[in-house]
């Protein structure tokens, strides 16, 4: 089994940019988190003989920029600040590679512990259900959170071209996320989507703070309150 592990990187930042005089965990965050959870992806993938890939480069066959809502340009550097939201279009994109059996799509504000577990057998689309937020959205029964998904080649072949067409079409989902574009694909597609135990995706916020990972896979410092307990886990030493 051929399995590749990707991550994205594009306008300048590893993911969404939070207000600072909103949450000032957000830039202190900012500062260290692409150097702290990133290389322990690139770790995890050495350890199990996965391979990995940090793209950077908007698609060109399709555009996604609509996602986004507003009028920057296409170079707009978005560490200054901002929601680059179609950055998160660009894992779907990459979904329907035939060279794999299996992908593997992962946020960059994601730390994998180094007692992490080899991926579990992945058949159809795997995430996990995000219980931090009520999203009451047709199509959506329980809904997957985006930040860890993993898809087999058929599975992921079908969501790419699922999302690709709402892109050419410039169809905003009832709810302003790439999430919700996943769930109605699941939605529509039962048979094919499957969900993983919270260990692959541990979403801190929906947790109280801790600083005992044990049995975690996927740490994930999603949010406003994965922010604020990202640097507390990293002045602890918990992290590093």
């Amino acid at each position: 089994m051929k399995t590749l592990i990707i991550q994205v990187k594009v306008g300048n930042t590893s993911g969404y940019v939070y207000s600072a005089d909103t949450s000032p965990y957000a830039k202190e965050a900012l500062e260290t988190m692409e150097d702290t959870c990133i290389p322990t992806v690139k770790r995890y993938c050495e350890k199990y003989g996965y391979d990995y890939r940090m793209i950077t480069e908007y698609p060109t066959d399709v555009d996604i920029h609509f996602f986004n809502k507003n009028t920057k340009s296409l170079d707009h550097d978005y560490s200054q600040g901002g929601k680059n939201k179609c950055s998160t279009l660009i894992r779907y994109l990459n979904m329907g590679l035939n060279e794999y059996d299996c992908i593997v799509s992962l946020d960059n504000d994601i730390f994998i512990p180094e007692h992490a577990k080899e991926l579990p057998t992945i058949y159809g689309h795997m995430g996990v259900e995000d219980t931090g937020k009520v999203w009451n959205i047709p199509f959506h029964d329980r809904f997957i959170n985006g930040g860890v998904q993993m898809v087999d080649r058929t599975a992921g072949l079908s969501l790419n071209n699922f999302v690709k067409e709402k892109c050419r079409k410039k169809i905003l989902p009832p709810k302003h996320t790439d999430q919700a574009y996943m769930n109605e694909w699941r939605f529509k597609n039962p048979m094919l989507s499957n969900r993983l135990r919270p260990e692959w995706n541990y979403m801190v916020g929906c947790h109280p703070y801790t600083e005992d990972y044990t049995g975690i896979n996927f740490v994930h410092y999603a949010g406003w309150k994965g922010r604020e307990y990202y640097v507390k886990n990293l002045k602890k030493g918990v992290i590093c």
